[in-house]
């Protein structure tokens, strides 16, 4: 601070010292107590006004450092939100990876499920189709034999008509049966 004060003095005095009236010159004297009131108006002046002009300057010291902070606790903040959003991803990156694994898990299990499932009712519909196979064929031979014999006795029957219009026929006959009877009999 006094370098500034010696500062002004200076000035003020090299001023004065070149600036007189029409080129007079002034005494000694006379410059040392314009000095004088100079230096000590400055004097006053710094004495009354070096607290506000001193608050001034911190006030505006502390406002740009102020800014400058906060500036700075601002990048802070942004580099941990940044931090933080950049972990959140990370493990959501994992969930998602966990959750693809574990659905392609499931519908693999669910596939193997499904073919199994479908395996099995493969297989009933194909046991179910051979019992119906062999029920309807066992139906079908039994209604063939059936049939076969209905027609096999009408045959027999018209072939048994047509055989005892013979006389001759007829006699073999009760004589066969005769002696099958005589046979018992004596059985």
């Amino acid at each position: 601070m006094k370098k500034i004060l010696i500062g002004i003095a200076l000035i003020s005095g090299i001023v004065f010292a070149a600036g007189g009236e029409g080129g007079a010159h002034h005494s000694p004297l006379e410059l040392f107590w314009k000095g004088f009131n100079i230096l000590l108006f400055l004097g006053i002046v710094y004495w009354f006004g070096r607290k506000p002009v001193s608050e001034a300057f911190n006030n505006f010291w502390k406002s740009l450092t102020k800014g400058v902070d906060d500036s700075e606790a601002e990048l802070q903040a942004a580099k941990e939100e940044l931090k933080r959003a950049k972990e959140e991803l990370e493990r959501a990156k994992v969930r998602a990876d966990e959750s693809i694994a574990l659905a392609k898990e499931s519908a693999q299990v669910e596939i193997e499920n499904t073919k199994k499932h479908a395996q099995e009712v493969a297989q009933r519909v194909k046991d179910k189709a051979r019992e119906t196979v062999e029920i309807e064929l066992k139906k079908a031979k039994e209604e063939l034999a059936l049939y076969g014999m209905l027609k096999a006795e009408e045959l027999a029957k018209e072939m048994l008509e047509e055989a005892f219009k013979d006389p001759s026929v007829q006699k073999r006959y009760i004589e066969a049966q005769l002696k099958a009877l005589e046979e018992k009999r004596n059985a």
